[in-house]
């Protein structure tokens, strides 16, 4: 097994902030390229996303191609876009099955994963709960073989134009389960949706294995017009809790592609991040990933010493729910700092609120008696200590 010849000077410059890393495994030269959000904090615990190329391609050819950078700097994901080794008669691939004498790849693949992981963990700061990987084709195939031979590290996975193997269909993930979102077309002659005999299970298929997997027995299915005039069906499947543990796209007329959709506002990356972030492994189950919601009410006394203070905020798992009405504001926003400033100003200033936002010293607070910026003594009302990261996914409104 050769290594692909993927170097420095194969990565586009509009990519230059992406880093090209590598190790030696199972005496191969393993390369990965790395994405670390600018607002990264070693004191905060990130989720991981496993991006994983097609047949014969390429890490940056999948970072142009499904380009998480931004849902990265809004989220604070951490992005990992691991290069695949070629097959003697060429083409770099995924070997998403471990190695065997009766196997058509060499690579041991799921081990190397399992060991870049591990280097990933030691180098920076990451929450082992919320390790997700996506991947196109022959990279989703990836996805499912790691959700199917290592659940044990993977929250869930978001396939686009792939499929599982068939023989995954007659066994389980050992008890553990993991969420799935797919995107496939109906039009797909390379993984069709009706799968391949003795090879590659339908869609169908597996989405009713993972539900059965994940203990999810509701279903409900919708269809969404896209601009271009394709019709888009989702069927998602949901747990006695609510929980939705899968979701599973059809495009009419969708090819073997990437595809570019627009569902309520949304695009391919940004339905996935919405339902792989909503999960989080723990004790062999998974959850839903915000640990505790924090309500913040109005202190009876507008003062410093009684402010409604909140500490131990995880901005990636937690969310803060906000008394629209006990606090009973009515004024346009205002902003001091923050790098998150104009997705925090954006959702509150829909509530008309009048707010400082000090990311820096850790604070968010709302003027309660109209005074200027800065806000007077008595009208200053601190809700939020400790520097938190806040986005419109962890600030709502009751």
């Amino acid at each position: 097994m050769k290594p692909e010849n993927f170097t420095s000077e194969k990565i586009p410059a509009s990519l230059d902030e992406v880093s090209l890393n590598y190790f030696a495994h199972d005496g191969n030269k393993r390369e990965y390229l790395t994405y670390i959000p600018s607002g990264y904090s070693h004191t905060i615990e990130a989720p991981v996303i496993l991006n994983f190329h097609g047949f014969g391609g390429t890490a940056s050819g999948q970072l142009a191609l499904s380009d998480w950078r931004d849902l990265a700097e809004k989220h604070g994901i951490i992005l990992i876009y691991p290069q695949g080794l070629e097959l003697q008669k060429g083409g770099s691939h995924w070997n998403p099955d471990p190695v065997s004498s009766d196997s058509k790849s060499i690579s041991d693949d799921l081990g190397f994963v399992r060991r870049l992981l591990k280097r990933i963990s030691k180098n920076y700061s990451i929450d082992k709960s919320r390790v997700y990987a996506t991947g196109y084709s022959n990279g989703a195939g990836m996805a499912y073989g790691l959700a199917h031979h290592m659940p044990d590290l993977i929250a869930g996975i978001a396939p686009v134009s792939g499929l599982m193997n068939d023989e995954y269909l007659s066994t389980t993930s050992g008890g553990s389960p993991v969420g799935l979102i797919s995107f496939n077309g109906e039009e797909d002659w390379v993984r069709p949706v009706n799968g391949i005999n003795g090879y590659l299970a339908s869609v169908a298929d597996i989405s009713s294995h993972w539900a059965r997997e994940n203990s999810s027995t509701q279903s409900i299915a919708e269809q969404f017009a896209q601009a271009n005039g394709d019709r888009i069906e989702r069927t998602s499947y949901s747990r006695d809790d609510g929980l939705t543990t899968v979701e599973q796209y059809l495009v009419d007329r969708g090819g073997h592609e990437w595809f570019d959709l627009d569902i309520e506002g949304k695009d391919l990356n940004q339905l996935a991040w919405q339902f792989l972030s909503r999960l989080r492994k723990q004790d062999e189950g998974i959850l839903t990933a915000r640990k505790k919601s924090l309500e913040l009410r109005l202190p009876d006394v507008f003062t410093r010493g009684l402010a409604d203070k909140v500490i131990n905020f995880n901005a990636l798992t937690d969310a803060i729910d906000i008394d629209i009405n006990s606090f009973g504001i009515n004024r346009s926003a205002t902003f001091e700092t923050g790098k998150n400033k104009k997705e925090v100003k954006k959702v509150l200033a829909k509530q008309d609120f009048d707010f400082l936002y000090d990311q820096k010293k850790g604070g968010l607070y709302f003027n309660e008696n109209g005074a200027d910026k800065g806000f007077g003594e008595g009208g200053i009302i601190a809700i939020l200590k400790g520097a938190p990261d806040l986005t419109s996914s962890n600030l709502e409104f009751i």
